[in-house]
Parts: structure tokens; C-alpha cells; sequence
């Protein structure tokens, strides 16, 4: 008989400095990963079209096509590999402009092998979209005159319609399925983000929470969607029809 062989988990890193791209091919050798490292965005693109990737870490700051752009066309025609995006410290706009791209999640250089190697752990295990027990909940919501489809990733009104990225969906729909409820960060780093551990030191609960509200404010009624729960996390208190 035959054994089935597990395959193993491929990585691709993309970073022009050859120090940093080296030392993570390196590490992820260690946990058991093959990783393949590109010195720019045009042979980031090159392997990618290849496919094969379980995962993507980032840098934004890339020599001929910018990492930006490297996320762009990866999401425009359809391709959902996990995204780590990595970023200079005090770049908040290039996190936001990022996630807006279509990341999951992101790391600050200089980050610490532990903590970088709990992200990609995270994002590979990619739980089904925002929890097996929200496989039964509704994904085409009404509230008001708004629709919110969740698996076309839209929000449909009269007066326009908001795209969102795959990772807002899965956050409106963990939030929605316990509307009225309080949600912590740490049950969405779990549930929504697929982290082990909840209590990561991460801001990507809070980074993705205020862009996915600064885009709800062009709907209507949308602004009230998400509120904030003291010393708890968020609600979604939007009126479900």
C-alpha cells in the first residue's frame, strides 16, 4: 500500500535585502518549510504565476514592482494565499495601505523570530472562513436598505456598492453571526485569524476594525456597524433584518 505523503509547506519570500531574505529561508528550513526567496517584485510575480505557494511574506519596500503592487495583482486575479506583509516601524500608513491591498496580517521590522514565526504559523492553518460553527449562518445579510453579501464580499445599497477584502469579510461574518455580542480580540486572533494563541502581541484585530469602519462610513448607516466594547473588544450592533 501506498503511505500518503504530506506535502510540504512552501513559502515564498520576497525582500531585496539579502541578509534578511537568507536568514528567513534559513529559519523557515528549520521549522520544517521550504522557502524560496525573491529579491523583487518582477520575480515575485514570476513565481507566484507558477503558484504552488502556501504562503506569501512581503516586504513592501521592493526594487522594479513595489510589494504594494505585488498584493494588488495577486488579489486581482484571484489568488488567495495567506499575505505577511512586513513593514518599517512607524509605517502605519503602508500597514493600512496594505491590508486595504489585501494582507492578512502584518510584521515590523525588526521583528523577533518567535513572533514572526507564530504569524506565519497562523496564517497557514487559515481557518475555514470565520469558523466552522458559522458554516449554517446567513451570508447574504439585510439591514435596512443595505445588503451585505458575504460571499460576493459586497456592500450593495442604492446608492453604490463597497468592495471588501477577503479578511473584512471573514470579520463581519465571525461579527455578525454574534451580533449583540462581545467579542474579544483574542477570540477573533483565534477564530478569525487562526492563531493558536490569543494573547499575540498584535494590532491587527484593531488596524483591520478601524479600516474596515473608515470604509462602513460611505454606507449608510454603516458607521454605527461596529462598536467598541470597554476593557471587552467589539460588537456588531447594526439592526439585522
Amino acid at each position: 500500500t501506498l503511505l500518503a505523503v504530506e506535502r510540504t509547506t512552501r513559502i515564498l519570500v520576497v525582500e531585496d535585502e539579502a541578509p534578511i531574505r537568507e536568514g528567513l529561508e534559513s529559519l523557515f528550513g528549520t521549522q520544517g518549510m521550504e522557502a524560496l526567496g525573491a529579491p523583487d517584485g518582477e520575480r515575485a510575480l514570476e513565481l507566484l504565476g507558477a503558484g504552488g505557494f502556501d504562503l506569501v511574506v512581503l516586504d513592501l519596500m521592493l526594487p522594479r514592482v513595489p510589494g504594494l503592487e505585488v498584493l494588488r495583482r495577486m488579489r486581482g486575479r484571484g489568488d488567495p494565499t495567506p499575505v505577511l506583509v512586513l513593514t518599517a516601524r512607524g509605517a502605519e500608513d503602508d500597514v493600512v495601505a496594505g491590508l486595504e491591498a489585501g494582507a492578512d496580517d502584518y510584521v515590523t521590522k525588526p521583528f523577533g523570530v518567535r513572533e514572526l514565526v507564530a504569524r506565519v504559523r497562523g496564517l497557514l492553518r487559515r481557518p475555514s472562513r470565520a469558523g466552522a460553527e458559522d458554516a449554517q449562518a446567513p451570508r447574504r445579510l439585510v439591514l435596512g436598505d443595505v445588503t451585505l453579501d458575504l460571499d460576493a464580499l459586497e456592500v450593495r445599497w442604492a446608492g453604490g456598492t463597497l468592495r471588501l477584502t477577503s479578511r473584512e469579510g471573514d470579520l463581519l461574518s465571525f461579527l455578525t453571526a454574534r451580533a449583540h455580542r462581545a467579542v474579544t480580540r483574542e477570540e477573533l486572533l483565534v477564530e478569525v485569524w487562526g492563531y493558536r494563541d490569543g494573547s499575540i502581541r498584535t494590532r491587527t484585530v484593531d488596524v483591520h476594525v478601524q479600516q474596515l469602519r473608515a470604509k462602513l462610513r460611505g454606507v449608510p448607516g454603516g458607521e454605527e456597524w461596529i462598536g467598541t466594547v470597554r476593557g471587552r473588544g467589539y460588537r456588531f450592533e447594526g439592526e439585522l433584518a
